[in-house]
């Protein structure tokens, strides 16, 4: 259902903003985006081989954050450009299972997703790209129920992903990207997606607000992991 409504809102803006974001002399110069450390307010809606779920809300994981370390880059020249992204969040859940006896529920996740991937841009009046790569998911949770010894999941998956993307300028200061792709590799599926806006304050820095979301699906013989997770996002993005 998020999937959808992502997709729905993105139609309606890439169907409403026509004007070109870049002008011709830009756009066969390098052109560099970094976001050193940029904002996911993760929640996690899943389940761990059917029996552990996780259902965390976007405040819940503020309050359990243990650590985070984020950064994006972007260039391109031309036709051509490349993208790379690294995501590391460490939340640390507690609560008491359903029962009389009240066990301690504690959670210790740490998740680490990193991309790089290659961007095809149609030209300075086209506002629609393409965009392949290679991205990983490394998965590090340990469960601890009660005094009984914490288990340990500790998982990776390098799947290949395709999509496009749709970035665009409105006005003087605003710009609009909205990007969808779909993978597959040690993944059964997996689905990312993001809408989001930028304001240009000068021509160095700029700030973006948007949503992201990221879905996993996979099913092995003796590990399952079906996972969302979905939030606002916030960034200072230096351009150069």
């Amino acid at each position: 259902m998020k999937m959808k409504t992502i997709l729905i809102y993105s139609f309606i803006l890439l169907i409403t903003f026509t004007k070109s974001s870049l002008a011709e002399d830009d756009f066969n110069t390098w052109q560099n985006t970094l976001a050193p450390l940029y904002l996911w307010g993760q929640s996690l809606d899943g389940t761990i081989n059917d029996t552990v779920g996780l259902q965390i809300d976007f405040d819940e994981a503020l309050d359990d954050l243990n650590g985070v370390a984020t950064v994006h880059y972007e260039g391109a020249k031309g036709h051509w450009g490349i993208i790379a992204d690294y995501s590391f969040v460490n939340i640390r859940p507690e609560g008491t299972a359903p029962g009389p006896a009240g066990v301690t529920v504690a959670v210790d996740m740490k998740n680490t997703i990193a991309e790089i991937g290659a961007l095809y841009r149609f030209g300075p009046n086209n506002p629609w790209q393409l965009l392949g790569g290679v991205r990983r998911y490394d998965l590090d949770v340990d469960i601890t129920i009660g005094p009984v010894t914490p288990v340990t999941i500790k998982k990776s998956f390098t799947d290949f992903f395709i999509g496009g993307r749709f970035q665009n300028q409105f006005g003087k200061k605003w710009s609009f990207l909205g990007r969808a792709d779909i993978g597959t590799g040690d993944s059964d599926l997996v689905w990312n997606a993001l809408v989001a806006f930028d304001y240009r304050f000068n021509n160095v820095l700029s700030g973006l607000i948007g949503y992201r979301a990221i879905d996993y699906d996979v099913d092995e013989d003796n590990f399952k992991y079906q996972m969302n997770q979905s939030g606002p996002a916030l960034a200072l993005v230096f351009h150069w």
